[in-house]
């Protein structure tokens, strides 16, 4: 039997399951790992560097979302972990399979002085019992013969059952010591770790079906556990076919058609009132589906939650037990469990009531409070609603879309409508900011010739974390970052107007300028910028990127004088005003395929 350096093994292990890319920055203790994809990833699996191990995470965290599959990333030790450690809390909170491959100081070094220890021994940080509070599993190699035994495990970990991140402690002096091959019991694919959560009570799937049928009003709560369900499919093929009223909640809003005539809206404290009215008034069975039913979703549908059946289809159903009281619970696989309710549908068929009348409705937009001494914006200044209405045809179809926190977010899952076949993606675990500017990369690499991916954050957002634009100047990705700049944390400021008699601290600075400073990390051939501040600007950029450099990496920067109160229902009254909107058609004023 021939022997193999450790991290030449990981590297075969990971190429061999199909792993394209490891998120990362090197260091000195997680090197060998970087040096052995050198020399054996080939064209199967490659680094992707990026400018901080936050970024590292997130950019895993996404692709894993997207692209259904294991997101790796990797640090070295001491402030490198530390920094992997948010994006590996984002996983954790967001049920996301990852695995976090994390290099320890040299083993005979632990609890001796070793720089960057965390061996937890005397006064050095706890590696070990850190990432047992944000990971489904933390393990060490503490001994070469237990490579295989720990890598299994942790995949395994990440990617059964409720999804989340596993993380790998590799000490230095172990990454060059030899192992022996794959084992014959470790599977040759990552579909090999994966365990089918069926229901355990089969007669839990019948009742619900006749539940379904006997309701003349079910709506279904559409949540991200459906994307990754075993077969997000069937639970769309069901709904279909039973022509069922659907809502998406905030972190999913892509995950069903928007032009479908089922589709009501979003829900949560961005959604749509019409949505929230119908489900609190007029529902009588909320179907749940892949969502834990958090505060953020179901804030808005307080009424609905106290009055209506509800029933829960969820892998891991514990957090919206501990929450609510449902009546009936599925703790399965979405995916199983909606194969099996079409195929009983199949022998008995129903369609589910039509919803008569129903309209779509968003807030409409106002403006927000003006302290007396600010000066006037300039004449034709550029609003935020009226930007996400212009962008509205540039979005790309079977694309993606990473929005990130705070009020641009709000609005534009309020406002916008999601193309057909495109996902979106935001960060609502831990709703860190800068998320979006690592995850695009995640998001976009991996994707089909001809995928584009749009990112929307605010100028907060890209000042934590924008140097990861760099990452997709570096691989020619086809990227625009739309950031809405106002010289603020938004969110923070309408807090402080609407509950604190608009004393702002520790929430506005001094404006930057945004494309200027993005400008600097490529040649004008490699990224586009532009800083847009009224709307006939802003429809001339739009037209400019997507003519002549739609296949890479942009910066829209949209100067924003002018704040808007943002679609929160927790920031607006009883009776903010509405208005209807037109069913979006397929390709219905699309300039961008």
């Amino acid at each position: 039997m021939t022997s193999m350096l450790l991290a030449d093994a990981l590297t075969l292990a990971l190429r061999e399951w199909g792993v394209r890319y490891v998120f990362g920055v090197s260091g000195a203790n997680i090197e060998h790992v970087h040096d052995a994809i050198a020399r054996l990833g080939g064209d199967a699996l490659r680094s992707v560097m990026t400018k901080t191990e936050v970024g590292a995470a997130f950019m895993a965290d996404a692709h894993a979302r997207v692209h259904r599959t294991l997101g790796v990333c990797c640090a070295t030790s001491g402030g490198g972990m530390m920094n992997l450690a948010v994006g590996v809390a984002e996983a954790y909170a967001e049920s996301v399979p990852m695995l976090a491959l994390v290099g320890q100081v040299p083993t005979a070094l632990e609890g001796r002085g070793g720089f960057q220890d965390s061996s937890g021994i005397g006064r050095t940080v706890d590696a070990m019992g850190l990432f047992r509070s944000m990971a489904k599993y933390v393990g060490k190699v503490t001994a070469p013969s237990d490579f295989w035994g720990v890598l299994h495990e942790a995949v395994e970990a990440a990617l059964t059952g409720r999804p989340g991140p596993a993380v790998l402690l590799l000490p230095r002096d172990l990454q060059a010591s030899d192992v022996p091959p794959m084992p014959s019991w470790m599977p040759r694919s990552l579909d090999g770790f994966r365990a089918e959560v069926a229901p355990r009570d089969a007669t839990s799937v019948r009742v619900l079906l006749e539940r379904i049928r006997r309701a003349q009003r079910p709506v279904f709560v559409v949540g991200t556990g459906v994307a990754r369900c075993a077969r997000p499919e069937a639970v769309v093929e069901f709904l279909r076919a039973c022509r069922a009223p659907v809502v998406t909640t905030m972190a999913s809003t892509g995950a069903f058609d928007h032009d479908d005539p089922q589709y009501l809206g979003v829900v949560g404290v961005a959604g749509h009132p019409s949505a929230h009215a119908y489900l609190n008034d007029q529902a009588d069975l909320i179907v749940a589906v892949g969502t834990g039913l958090d505060v953020m979703t179901r804030g808005p549908l307080a009424p609905a939650c106290r009055r209506a059946d509800l029933a829960i289809v969820n892998v891991d159903a514990g957090a919206v037990v501990r929450a609510l009281e449902p009546s009936l619970v599925v703790e399965a696989d979405a995916g199983i469990v909606f194969e099996q309710l079409h195929a009983r549908w199949r022998e008995r068929s129903f369609t589910c009531p039509p919803v008569e009348g129903y309209v779509r409705t968003r807030f409409r937009a106002t403006l927000a409070p003006v302290p007396a001494d600010a000066p006037p914006p300039p004449a034709g200044a550029l609003r935020q609603s009226e930007a996400l209405a212009l962008l509205q045809p540039y979005l790309p179809e079977r694309g993606h879309l990473v929005f990130d926190a705070g009020n641009c977010a709000a609005s534009a899952l309020h406002y916008l409508d999601v193309p057909a076949d495109t996902t979106t993606t935001i960060a609502l675990g831990m709703g860190g900011m800068g998320y979006s500017l690592g995850g695009a990369a995640g998001a976009q690499l991996g994707s089909a010739p001809g995928t584009r991916t749009v990112v929307l954050c605010g100028d907060g957002a890209f000042l934590m974390a924008g140097l990861e634009v760099h990452c997709a100047v570096e691989l020619g990705l086809p990227i625009l970052f739309v950031v809405f700049n106002n010289a603020r944390h938004g969110m923070c400021v309408t807090r402080q107007q609407l509950m604190f008699g608009d004393r702002r601290e520790c929430s506005e600075y001094a404006p930057v300028k945004i494309a200027q400073l993005a400008g600097a990390l490529g040649e004008p051939a490699a990224l586009w910028t532009a800083r847009v501040e009224t709307a006939a600007e802003l429809a001339a950029a739009l037209d400019d990127y997507h003519r002549h450099h739609v296949d890479g990496p942009g910066v829209l920067e949209l100067h924003l004088p002018v704040e808007e109160v943002p679609p929160f229902t927790p920031f607006l009254p009883a009776d903010a005003a509405t208005y209807e909107v037109a069913p979006p058609r397929r390709g219905h004023a699309r300039r961008v395929a």
